[in-house]
């Protein structure tokens, strides 16, 4: 993956953590009046969710049916197996689905043996 990629989505999931740990914690009365906050809408009924695939020339995000799989899983789009290395939310504006940061498996290398 990209370094710069990989740093964003890094960052992308430690706000998720905080805002994880601060949805937790008893809410404040504000000191002063604020801007209405805009309530991100929920995951799809059925369960969409999008996968966030790397490439060398930028990146994609892939809109797929069913539940989010977990971390460590294989995943096939379109072909071609990707495995989940974390979670993040959407990086689109408004959209309450979850993301799959995936990284294409690569074909193991075959053996290499000397005959002497």
């Amino acid at each position: 993956m990209l370094p710069s990629l990989d740093r964003l989505a890094g960052l992308i999931e430690r706000v998720v953590e905080l805002v994880d740990e601060v949805s937790g914690a008893p809410a404040a009365a504000p000191e002063r009046p604020t801007e209405p906050q805009r309530a991100l809408p929920p995951a799809t009924a059925d369960g969409n969710w999008l996968a966030f695939v790397s490439s060398p020339h930028g990146y994609t995000l892939v809109d797929r049916p069913g539940s989010l799989p977990t971390r460590g899983d294989e995943v096939d789009l379109d072909g071609v197996r990707y495995r989940v290395l974390r979670h993040a939310p959407s990086p689109l504006p408004g959209d309450g689905r979850r993301c799959a940061v995936v990284e294409r498996e690569e074909p193991p290398e075959p053996d290499r043996t000397l005959d002497g």
